[in-house]
């Protein structure tokens, strides 16, 4: 498995050869890029600051999920921190798998789980005020 933070541009082909197998007739792949807009607000940048010890412990949580649910090869997992401008690469998940269904399925799955519970805070820099988008942990319902 392939856990990165990184401050410079994210290499998408190392995270694609990373999960490459002969034994996969599947990768699927996802890339969340620096939109212009948000929330019907003009975006001009945006900073990343992850708390990378949790972010690896909870993103290896969930790899470990997804190899319980699918029959997935291998994962790979690069996430972006620090200035982007728009267009930049935030981050780069792809999976590999035997067969697409399962491929497809653990790529949203990881990245549905991602947004609720990788300690990853985001500040938009927009016209007038940056805003910082927080992350807050969903904890498990009792």
């Amino acid at each position: 498995m392939l856990i990165e933070v990184t401050d410079q541009s994210i290499d998408a082909g190392r995270a694609l050869d990373y999960v490459r197998h002969r034994s996969c007739g599947a990768v699927a792949f996802f890339e969340g890029d620096i939109r212009e807009t948000n929330e019907g607000e003009a975006v001009i940048s945006l900073e990343y600051e992850v708390y990378e010890a949790l972010f690896r412990k909870v993103v290896s949580q969930i790899a470990a999920e997804i190899k319980d649910r699918w029959a997935v090869h291998e994962i790979a997992v690069i996430q972006r921190s620090g200035h982007l401008q728009i267009g930049d690469a935030g981050i780069v998940i792809a999976v590999s798998s035997p067969h697409r269904r399962e491929a497809l399925e653990a790529v949203a799955y990881l990245i549905e789980e991602f947004k609720k519970r990788v300690p990853v805070w985001k500040k938009e820099h927009r016209p007038g005020q940056p805003k910082w988008i927080n992350w807050e942990p969903q904890l498990p319902q009792k």
